[in-house]
């Protein structure tokens, strides 16, 4: 399936570029127990994930995952990559779908559930793997989505180079590490956002 031209880029959702620290990460999706919407096979599911704007609180599309044919347990392997700011709240959507035909327009396709997270809450829970049940099909049981976090680099030399350290008892993330790149007050404000938004 062709990507629309009016995708989210990750410049667009980086709406306070170059001001708050950021790392890269990339989310990694899986599914289990998906609707099956095919009479004579199981679905042929589609990740589509949307960010939330920071000012006019639109929905965008950030991009696809592939197709993945016939199953209701799909581990998609195209991944999300996105700026992630420690100090902004960064909503994001996922939209499931089962794929009827080559057409990108995803009113041609069967919706099978959606979830709504903040990015912050996958990079917070343990093992930065957050599962959540899929919702949005009346009277329908959607299934479960799995998201994965992996911290890929440090995108901006002002932002300090991290290492995470994952408290099984407090379902957190907290920095276990911080180099000399920023003035103390930052550092000091960038620990205390980090739990903030966990």
């Amino acid at each position: 399936m062709e990507q629309p031209e009016d995708m989210a880029s990750v410049s667009e959702f980086d709406s306070l570029a170059g001001s708050i620290p950021a790392t890269k990460v990339e989310i990694t999706v899986s599914c289990r127990n998906l609707l099956d919407k095919d009479m004579f096979s199981k679905s042929d599911p589609l990740c589509v994930m949307y960010t939330q704007g920071m000012e006019n609180k639109q929905w965008r599309e950030f991009g696809r995952t592939e197709v993945i044919d016939n199953t209701l347990n799909p581990d998609f392997v195209r991944k999300f990559i996105l700026d992630y700011f420690f100090e902004e709240k960064q909503n994001i959507r996922f939209d499931l779908y089962d794929v009827d035909s080559k057409s990108p327009d995803l009113s041609k396709h069967d919706f099978l559930g959606q979830t709504f997270c903040t990015l912050g809450e996958i990079v917070g829970s343990p093992g930065s793997r957050l599962e959540k049940p899929l919702t949005g099909v009346p009277g329908k049981k959607c299934g479960t989505i799995i998201l994965s976090v992996e911290e890929l680099s440090n995108c901006r030399s002002t932002a300090p180079s991290l290492m995470w350290a994952h408290h099984a008892e407090l379902s957190c993330a907290s920095v276990s590490h911080l180099t000399q790149l920023m003035p103390k007050f930052l550092r000091e404000t960038l620990k205390v956002s980090l739990y903030r938004f966990f």
